[in-house]
């Protein structure tokens, strides 16, 4: 398993909670990145509760402003998230700009996360 460096370069931001349907703040942008595949993790803290799931996708585009579209997403249920299993596997080619969003299915009554982008290269 390749190793994951912690980079604020490599976040998307926080969401505070509660949880709800949304963006999160920083679109990445890949410019010279050289990564077979990455995934995008999604990192919630401790006190999430109450909704059902969030549903992550992650969006590319050419240009920041841009038209962006789907390049990957996942659902993951409330047990998923305090367990930590939430990886959404990307191939970003050809987009240098991706972005996160969550729609989240239910009322979270705490909790929030953060989107991180853990590139690699090889299979």
């Amino acid at each position: 398993m390749p190793q994951f460096i912690y980079d604020a370069l490599n976040s998307f931001g926080k969401l505070s909670g509660p949880l709800a349907s949304g963006s999160f703040p920083n679109i990445i942008n890949l410019a010279d990145a050289k990564a077979d595949r990455m995934t995008v993790d999604v990192i919630a803290d401790n006190t999430v509760a109450g909704g059902t799931s969030i549903k992550v996708t992650v969006q590319g585009c050419a240009t920041e402003a841009g038209t962006y579209v789907d390049v990957g997403q996942n659902t993951f249920t409330l047990a998923q998230l305090k367990a930590g299993n939430t990886r959404v596997a990307i191939s970003p080619n050809p987009y240098q700009y991706l972005k996160v969003t969550i729609t989240a299915t239910g009322t979270f009554t705490g909790g929030g996360a953060e989107a991180l982008i853990n590139s690699y290269l090889g299979k």
